[in-house]
């Protein structure tokens, strides 16, 4: 046989007719394998139902009608169907577009199925739409999970599922029948109607099912923490639990366990609390390891609804401020702006000049903080108004620029303002920038501006008040362990009248029942200049309160004249 020249052989070129026929061989033996199955038929023509029925654009009468073909269709065989990737996103489509009825036929049918659902990669989303769309069946699968949540908690798939019952869908009851199941056997079988509803509760019945409680709750949360699944809102709930009522010796092999995976708890209630125990609790270098941790997420964690909470208790107990400031405070000081703009991250800032004012930091953390500070007088040593005078030092320089460059217009927002008050009063260093911004708006004409006055606005009223009110009197507080304000702030309230004098606006501001004025009136500083400078004008001011809608400022006004 003769060679074949290799450089002159060519193979013969594919035609299209060749290459169609071939990928059309293929389709059809793809289609013939399908067939084969024992619901093929049924998912072949399923599909392309389904192709119309999930278009966004489909007339809502023909919607109607599409359904009731697909349900007919699938009716006594979801189950069968249900599972593959393909028929998945079908019985999902089903479920978004159907009536109460279909939808309600469609988790009826898988009822009894919901634990293998959540456990299929594809199932599982069928599942949640039945809880987001099916709400009379929200309770079958929930008590589906009863036994099963210590298995689930583990799964890949089904880990998914059960955080969406615990955290979107479970009332308390239901929470603490999923979570008990980490804290034993006796939990996971026995589910009462008007038990308790917290390891508390347990503990305070029967004291003696702590140990028990413990270990079971230890061989749950440390393989977790160990594969670092704790992302999920009911492992939080278990590591609460656990931070607070176990042993310290076991307590402390926990938080060194979890201090680099703190900052993946602080989204939630339960998490951010524990986070807070772990920073309360923790050796030094178990809080310095948390806070590097949080170094890269610094911003998102000041401005998420429960993680600001853990930076608040980070500020309140640990005495290494240097740290503390490297670690913290040099970012904030760096992104002043965005987080005073922000509903939560402007509480670390005014935390750290305002204390625990219940202005700034919620309630559920100030509950934490007090329930903390006799754990704290242990853990500890430094005087608490040592820390807060030397954290203050460190934000203040940013603060006071921040307030030069906005006070103009933050004094007239309800949040910014806060920060205006705050920085004017106990803010270190040279405030003066700042302080004549304030001024040139109390110059301002009262008549021209009327309510958008810096006298008369109800935000920016305040604001001035309170400076007038602290030239004489310590402003008042509900945390004990503010410093006294600082020697070197402005003479406010004098200055206000001043510039009030010099402006000519002295009396127009009485007659618009200006509240700064009753304060000017009221101070040992003021009063008495205040009192000369209107009393000639006390009839004016009469006849402006007759045209008055509010007539107490007005009253009071002219009862101190």
């Amino acid at each position: 046989m003769a060679a074949v020249d290799k450089k002159t052989f060519k193979r013969e070129p594919q035609t299209t007719e060749d290459a169609g026929s071939r990928g059309q061989q293929q389709k059809r033996q793809r289609v013939e394998r399908q067939k084969a199955q024992p619901t093929g038929e049924l998912k072949i023509d399923a599909r392309k139902l389904w192709e119309v029925l999930r278009r966004g654009d489909l007339d809502a009468e023909v919607r109607k009608v599409k359904m009731k073909e697909m349900m007919d269709m699938l009716r006594g065989h979801i189950k069968e169907v249900t599972f593959k990737h393909d028929m998945s996103r079908v019985v999902q489509t089903c479920l978004k577009y159907g009536n109460d009825e279909q939808r309600s036929e469609i988790a009826a049918e898988l009822n009894g199925s919901y634990v293998d659902l959540s456990r299929s990669q594809y199932g599982r989303y069928i599942l949640m739409r039945i809880l987001k769309y099916c709400p009379k069946y929200r309770d079958e699968v929930i008590k589906s999970f009863y036994g099963h949540v210590r298995k689930l908690v583990r799964h890949k798939e089904a880990a998914h599922v059960l955080e969406e019952c615990f955290a979107v869908y479970a009332n308390s009851k239901q929470k603490w029948n999923l979570v008990a199941e980490f804290y034993g056997r006796e939990f996971a079988v026995f589910k009462s109607i008007d038990g308790p509803k917290s390891l508390d509760a347990v503990l305070a019945t029967t004291p003696q099912k702590r140990e028990t409680a413990m270990d079971s709750l230890k061989s749950t949360v440390t393989p977790l923490l160990e594969k670092g699944t704790v992302q999920y809102s009911i492992v939080h709930r278990a590591l609460l639990d656990y931070i607070r009522f176990a042993d310290p010796s076991e307590r402390q092999q926990v938080i060194e366990t979890m201090r680099e995976l703190v900052v993946e708890i602080l989204h939630t209630r339960d998490g951010a609390h524990a986070a807070m125990l772990c920073l309360l609790y923790g050796s030094v270098k178990d809080r310095k390891a948390m806070l590097k941790a949080f170094k890269p997420y610094l911003q998102r964690i000041c401005c998420e609804e429960y993680g600001y909470a853990v930076l608040v208790e980070a500020l309140d107990c640990i005495d290494d401020t240097v740290f503390v400031n490297k670690a913290v405070l040099q970012d904030v000081c760096g992104m002043m702006s965005e987080l005073l703009a922000d509903q939560y991250g402007r509480r670390i800032p005014l935390f750290v000049l305002g204390g625990r004012n219940p202005h700034y930091v919620g309630s559920d953390a100030l509950q934490v903080l007090a329930d903390n500070d006799k754990v704290k007088a242990l853990t500890s040593k430094k005087d608490a108004s040592v820390r807060r005078k030397e954290l203050t030092a460190f934000v203040s320089d940013s603060m006071t620029e921040w307030a030069a460059a906005n006070t103009t217009k933050a004094i007239f927002d309800p949040l910014p303002s806060q920060a205006v008050n705050e920085i004017l009063l106990r803010a270190h260093g040279d405030k003066s920038a700042a302080w004549q911004r304030v001024l040139d708006l109390v110059r301002m004409d009262v008549a021209q501006l009327g309510a958008d006055h810096v006298l008369i606005s109800p935000i920016a009223n305040r604001v001035v008040t309170n400076c007038i009110l602290a030239e004489h009197s310590v402003p008042k507080s509900a945390d004990s362990t503010l410093p006294a304000l600082p020697e070197s702030n402005p003479k406010f309230g004098s200055e206000v009248l001043d510039a009030l004098v010099d402006s000519e606006q002295l009396v127009p501001a009485a007659c618009a029942g200006a509240f700064p004025v009753r304060a000017l009136l009221e101070s040992p500083v003021t009063g008495e200049r205040a009192k000369q400078l209107l009393r000639p004008h006390k009839s004016s001011i009469e006849a402006a309160m007759k045209e008055a809608s509010k007539k107490r400022i007005f009253e009071a006004i002219l009862n101190i004249l």
